[in-house]
């Protein structure tokens, strides 16, 4: 399985809302820093390969399998709908697969609908790809709050050369009300 961001997520922190948080106002001097640990902490903790296990930011993915299995377990939730499954048919050509042959789970599964059965595709490598959209639509959700605390956080640490560990920790504290743990 290969995951590829296929639109960046806005920064869920403006530069304005670190500079508050971090006591910078009135200075522009470490503006292009505080941005680039902004981008940089969104990117170690938000969305498909961050360290949380959700995305927060919203963003599109593309997500491409060998082959049709029971179901397809989509990661990086939540997900925003419509999502598109294409796949190489047996003779190589692409095809679009209608979303009546399968529902999304809230989970982020994949399933058959009763009475449909998953089609037959060519035999390579990455003949499915699931493409859809993921984060978080809601402004109010507070998962959205903790996610940009977290990164102000993780900016703060970072410009007060905090050890890695520690910095982690203290995040990791931070998020849990909202990670994905492994079952």
């Amino acid at each position: 399985m290969r995951i590829t961001v296929t639109t960046q997520p806005e920064p869920l922190v403006t530069l304005e809302e670190a500079k508050v948080a971090l006591g910078e106002i009135g200075t522009s001097d470490r503006d292009e820093l505080i941005t680039s640990l902004i981008l940089a902490a969104q990117a170690e903790l938000d969305g498909p390969k961050g360290w949380v296990g959700i995305s927060v930011a919203q963003q599109s993915v593309e997500v491409c399998f060998d082959s049709f299995a029971g179901c397809i377990s989509l990661p990086a939730g939540p997900i925003i709908e419509p999502v598109m499954v294409t796949y190489l048919d047996s003779d190589g050509t692409e095809q679009t697969l209608t979303d009546t042959t399968y529902t999304l789970l809230t989970d982020g599964r994949l399933v058959l609908t009763p009475n449909e059965s998953w089609p037959g595709t060519y035999s390579r490598a990455e003949a499915v790809t699931v493409a859809y959209n993921v984060g978080i639509a809601d402004e109010a959700d507070p998962r959205i709050a903790l996610m940009k605390t977290a990164i102000i956080l993780h900016v703060r640490m970072t410009l007060d050369h905090e050890d890695v560990d520690k910095r982690r920790e203290t995040i990791n504290w931070l998020v849990s009300p909202m990670k994905v743990w492994a079952v």
